[in-house]
């Protein structure tokens, strides 16, 4: 055999062997599309004809948590959670021992903290001079490459609803969310880390907030005051008049929606929110001390503390250990 039919021979080996290892490579699908040989809509890729698809079933099962989750910051979804906290929220979303962080918000620990932040502080038209509300919520990323764990970046679009003005519908900035998420055996939401990006910016765009004018400052002490009043009696009485609580209020700094954790107005005007689910609770955090929510948090060795929020290592709680 000479040089020429030796080649051309190792050639037509390397290319048979090349085909048939190609032949026999799995092919991958996104878990959630229903189709790809093998798919099954909530599971992963396929192992061919023949062969069942692997059980990462928990895919669809946490974007379904997820997805529920976020449907219920849609208005006006959450409007039975605001009237009736716990009880308003479908079972299955979050465990009853829940733990999380929201940034720049604050960290929640236990159930109700948690579906309050989701869902009533979700804003509702009335409750805002720009009549804003999110009319939809979108998962534009997710993924969960173990039973556990998850991540996810969602978009809440905005609208304006409210029949009797001229605007009604006009569309607004929309909020972006990004979230790592722990499940626990049945699928709930164990401990969650999310961050809101350009929040003052959106509060600003979104309600007619203008939180650096000197005029707004000053009107909105003096709200957060007479709801206050209004809302916080007898044992959770935090004043003694609204003018006491204009005059110590206008000492302390306004801060702003992407620093809202602190001593601040802008903490307590969140927390004032909050007062109408559950007034014992929130009415301290909206007056002179804080309650030990609207305080100056030491950086970083108390904001992001993981082993004390989560009683885990730093940067393992969302790491897939299986």
């Amino acid at each position: 055999m000479g040089p020429s039919s030796l080649r051309l021979l190792t050639f037509l080996c390397i290319f048979a062997c090349l085909s048939s290892t190609a032949w026999s490579w799995p092919i991958w699908w996104p878990p959630w599309l229903d189709h790809g040989p093998g798919g099954n809509g909530g599971g992963g890729g396929g192992g061919g004809p023949g062969n069942p698809p692997p059980d990462d079933s928990w895919r669809q099962r946490n974007l379904n948590t997820i997805t529920g989750i976020y449907n219920l910051t849609v208005f006006p979804n959450q409007l039975p959670i605001i009237q009736h906290g716990g009880a308003g929220v479908p079972p299955g979303l979050f465990s009853q021992n829940v733990v999380g962080r929201v940034d720049p918000v604050g960290d929640f620990e236990g159930f109700e903290d948690s579906i309050e932040y989701f869902f009533a502080l979700s804003p509702v038209p009335a409750g805002n001079g720009a009549a804003a509300a999110i009319t939809r919520a979108q998962i534009t990323e997710f993924s969960s490459e173990c039973r556990e764990v998850a991540a996810s970046v969602v978009y809440l679009y905005c609208n304006v609803v409210d029949p009797t003005r001229p605007d009604n519908g006009k569309t607004l900035a929309p909020l972006k969310q990004v979230a790592f998420w722990r499940f626990d055996d049945q699928g709930a939401v164990l401990k969650y880390d999310a961050w809101i990006p350009n929040l003052n910016t959106w509060v600003e765009a979104t309600t007619a907030a203008q939180v650096t004018n000197t005029q707004f400052q000053a009107q909105s002490i003096q709200q957060i005051c007479a709801v206050t009043q209004m809302r916080c009696t007898g044992g959770n009485t935090q004043w003694t008049s609204i003018e006491q609580c204009v005059m110590m209020l206008s000492q302390k700094p306004y801060g702003n929606y992407d620093a809202a954790w602190g001593d601040n107005i802008v903490c307590r005007s969140i927390h004032l929110v909050l007062t109408q689910v559950r007034p014992d609770v929130h009415c301290p955090h909206v007056g002179p001390t804080g309650g030990g929510k609207c305080v100056d948090v030491p950086y970083p060795s108390d904001y992001f503390s993981d082993q004390t929020l989560y009683g885990d290592p730093v940067g393992e709680t969302f790491k897939c250990k299986s």
